[in-house]
C-alpha cells in the first residue's frame, strides 16, 4: 500500500485557483453550463489541463476544498469522481499509524466478507461488486472502501442493531482457576473492561474473578476461550497494541502485565511492570514498540520491546505528585502526563532515543485526569476535576497556549480527539457528552451535546472518525454519527442490566463491543434499518 499524503509543506494557491475556475465557468452546483464564446474558452487554461494534471493538483487540497471544487462544473466533478479524489482526501486526514490500522482492518477480509461488510448499508449490487473488485486494482482501496461506507452510513436516520455475540461471564461456567473465596458471587461475575484486537481475531475481557480471558474467533464466527491469564487482584483494564501482537493488563495490586501472541495462537505473559501505588493508566506507543504506565507512586514508567521479543525498562519520568494519565504522541517522540498537582507535563525524547526531558508544564485549576495530543501533534486536550476540558495549541516557539474551554457541571472523565483531529469529545459526571469541532481559523466551537440519565463515563470515536460511542452508569451505550452536513445525530442505543464498563468500535467500524458489570460482553453489528429505503450510491 502507498501512503496518502494530503498535507504537504507547500500548498498551491487554492483560493486563486478556485476563484479563477468560478470566474471562467460560473457557480452551477455541478450542472453543465455553456461558456460565452470560443475566445473565453481558449483563455480557460485551468480547465484545459489534462485529468492527470488536475488529479496532481487535487492531491494537495483539503477535503473541504475538493467538495467545493466538485460543484464548480461537470468537468471538475467528473475528474474528482473518476480519480476517487474525495476518498483520498478524506483518508489523508488521518495520521500514518491510523491509516495503517485501517488498512489492517480491510486486508484481513476476503472478498465475501468485504461484500457483506458493505452490503449492510447498501442494496446497490453494482456498486458493491465494483468496490469489491477494486481489491487487486487500487492501492487506495482502504480509502475508497472506508469513505464509501461512511457516506452510506451517514444517509441512514438510524441503525438496526444485530447482536453477533453475547459472552456471558457466568462464574461457574467460565472460571478454570482458583479464585478468592472472600469475594461474593456478584463480584466474581463482573466484567470491568473488554477490547477487540485491531485485526478482529481476538477479544479480551477483564473479569471479577481475577482473570483476563482471551477469546479467539473461529471461522464460523463463534468466539471460544483461547487463553486464561490469572492475576493477583482485580484487573481494571485491558488494551491491545495497535499491531494486535501484544496485550496490556492493569491490576489493582499495583502491577501491569505485558502479554504476547505466540506462534501457536495462544497468549503468554512476558513482563510484569511494578509500581508502589495504584496504576491509573497505561498505553502503547503508536508503533507498538513502547508501553507507558502512570501511577499514584508519582512515576510514569516506559518499557520497550527488544529484538529478542522481551520487554525492558528504559525510562522513568518522576513527578512531584500522583500521575493519573500518560500517553504518547502519534510520532512517539513526545509524551504528555496529567497529574494530581494540577499540572500537565510535556516530555520530549532526547537525541539519544532513550531518555526524556520535560519541555513544558501547563498549570490547571484542578487535578488533571487525562491529557492527549491530537493526531498531528499540534493540539492538546485535557480533562480535569474542576469540571472543565481545555484545548491548547502549540505555538511556533514550542510552548502551549489555551484556545478553548469546554465547561461541564461535573467532573470531566475523559476528553479525546477524533482520529482526523477535527473534533473533540468529552464525557462528564453531569451526564452529558459534548462534541466540539475545529473551525477554519483554528479555534473550536460546540457542535452537539448528548445526555445520559447518569454519569457519562467515556466517549470514544470510531476509527473512521464519523461515529462516537458513549458509556454511562445509566446502563446504556449511545451510538452517535456525523451527518453529511457536519451535524451529529444519535442513531442507536445498546442496553445492559448494569452500568457500562467500557464501549468501543471495532477497527472496521462495523461493530461495537460493550462490557458491563452485569457480567456480559456484547458484540453488536450496526446495519441499515430494513424498514427504510435501500441506500444506493
Amino acid at each position: 500500500m502507498h501512503e496518502i499524503n494530503n498535507n504537504p509543506g507547500i500548498k498551491p494557491p487554492l483560493k486563486r485557483v478556485r476563484d479563477r475556475l468560478l470566474a471562467l465557468v460560473g457557480w452551477n452546483a455541478g450542472r453543465s453550463v455553456t461558456l460565452p464564446d470560443k475566445e473565453i474558452r481558449q483563455q480557460s487554461s485551468l480547465l484545459a489541463l489534462s485529468s492527470d494534471t488536475l488529479s496532481r493538483i487535487f492531491c494537495h487540497l483539503t477535503l473541504r476544498d475538493i467538495r467545493s471544487l466538485q460543484k464548480v462544473c461537470v468537468r471538475l466533478r467528473d475528474v474528482i469522481k473518476a480519480d476517487n479524489t474525495l476518498a483520498k482526501a478524506w483518508f489523508g486526514q488521518f495520521s500514518s499509524p491510523h491509516q495503517n490500522q485501517l488498512r489492517m482492518a480491510i486486508n484481513v477480509k476476503d472478498k465475501e466478507q468485504l461484500h457483506a461488510w458493505l452490503e449492510s448499508f447498501s442494496n446497490d449490487q453494482a456498486l458493491l461488486n465494483w468496490l469489491t473488485d477494486c481489491r487487486t486494482e487500487s492501492v487506495y482501496l482502504p480509502a475508497l472502501l472506508f469513505f464509501t461506507r461512511a457516506e452510506l452510513m451517514s444517509k441512514c436516520e438510524n441503525y438496526e442493531r444485530v447482536t453477533k455475540a453475547i459472552i456471558d461471564k457466568t462464574y461457574l461456567a467460565n472460571s478454570v482457576i482458583d479464585t478468592p473465596d472472600h469475594l461474593p458471587m456478584e463480584f466474581l461475575t463482573k466484567v470491568y473492561s473488554a477490547a477487540l484486537s485491531a485485526d478482529g481475531r481476538y477479544l479480551v475481557t477483564a473479569n471479577g474473578d481475577y482473570t483476563v480471558k482471551i477469546y479467539a474467533r473461529k471461522a464460523d464466527g463463534i468466539w471460544e476461550i483461547n487463553t486464561t491469564i490469572p492475576h493477583e487482584n482485580r484487573v481494571e483494564s485491558v488494551i491491545f497494541s495497535p499491531d494486535s501482537q501484544h496485550l496490556l493488563t492493569i491490576c489493582l495490586n499495583y502491577t501491569a502485565k505485558i502479554c504476547a501472541l505466540g506462534c501457536d495462537g495462544s497468549w503468554e505473559p512476558k513482563t510484569i511492570i511494578l509500581h508502589s501505588g495504584r496504576i491509573k493508566s497505561a498505553a502503547f506507543s503508536t508503533n507498538s514498540q513502547h508501553v507507558v504506565t502512570a501511577s499514584w507512586d508519582c512515576r510514569a514508567k516506559i518499557y520497550s520491546l527488544k529484538d529478542d521479543g522481551s520487554w525492558k525498562y528504559t525510562a522513568i519520568l518522576p513527578h512531584w505528585s500522583s500521575v493519573y494519565s500518560a500517553t504518547f504522541s502519534t510520532d512517539d517522540c513526545h509524551l504528555v502526563t496529567g497529574c494530581h498537582d494540577k499540572t500537565v507535563k510535556i516530555h520530549s525524547l532526547r537525541a539519544d532515543g532513550l531518555s526524556w526531558q520535560v519541555k513544558d508544564s501547563i498549570p490547571h485549576n484542578g487535578i488533571v485526569i487525562s491529557a492527549r495530543f491530537s493526531p498531528n501533534g499540534r493540539y492538546l486536550v485535557t480533562a480535569s476535576r474542576d469540571c472543565k476540558a481545555r484545548i491548547f495549541i502549540k505555538k511556533a516557539d514550542g510552548s502551549w497556549k489555551k484556545i478553548s474551554t469546554i465547561e461541564h457541571n461535573g467532573i470531566v472523565n475523559t476528553a479525546t480527539f477524533s482520529p482526523d483531529g477535527r473534533h473533540v469529545a468529552t464525557a462528564s459526571y453531569d451526564g452529558t457528552v459534548k462534541i466540539y469541532g475545529r473551525k477554519a481559523n483554528g479555534f473550536w466551537e460546540e457542535k452537539a451535546t448528548f445526555s445520559h440519565k447518569d454519569w457519562a463515563l467515556s466517549a470514544t470515536f470510531s476509527p473512521d472518525g464519523r461515529h462516537l460511542v458513549t458509556a454511562s452508569r445509566d446502563k446504556t451505550v449511545k451510538i452517535i454519527a456525523q451527518q453529511d452536513d457536519g451535524s451529529w445525530l444519535e442513531k442507536a442505543t445498546i442496553t445492559h442490566d448494569d452500568k457500562i464498563s467500557s464501549a468501543a468500535f471495532s477497527a472496521d467500524c462495523s461493530q461495537v463491543i460493550t462490557a458491563s458489570e452485569d457480567g456480559t460482553v456484547i458484540i453488536t453489528e450496526l446495519r441499515r434499518n430494513p424498514s427504510l429505503p435501500a441506500v444506493t450510491d
